[in-house]
């Protein structure tokens, strides 16, 4: 008797511990999902131009910030193997600023989406 009681508590035990761990995995998956949401958000977000940006005409073409912004993503995605690196050495200018304008935290100018369409073109990358 004493032992079929031990079995009982023994297996009582076994079920608390496996429902102990399903809740922990369960709580790994919500914290894991929701951290991963957070980073898409955070990412997605570093992609549009600030709004006091975005009004900026930077060409005689009528460019404003988030077009520039994305021919020198394109550029730069479909040219450069998705280095912001490379295509500063192609613009001649620095990482910092290749960096600031991609993610729309720098203002783009003329001189450079000129550059970005020539060097586009001269590679036969359609970026517009």
């Amino acid at each position: 008797m004493d032992n079929k009681l031990e079995m009982q508590n023994q297996q009582a035990l076994n079920n608390v511990a496996r429902r102990r761990r399903l809740g922990m995995i369960a709580a790994g998956i919500g914290l894991g999902s929701a951290l991963a949401y957070l980073l898409s958000r955070v990412l997605r977000s570093g992609e549009r131009a600030p709004e006091f940006f975005s009004e900026h005409i930077v060409d005689d073409r009528g460019t404003d910030q988030r077009k520039a912004a994305r021919i020198l993503r394109n550029l730069r995605d479909r040219g450069f193997e998705a280095s912001d690196e490379k295509l500063s050495l192609a613009l001649g200018r620095p990482l910092e600023e290749v960096s600031g304008w991609t993610t729309g935290q720098e203002v783009i100018d003329d001189d450079v989406v000129m550059k970005a369409r020539g060097i586009a073109m001269h590679r036969g990358i359609h970026v517009e």
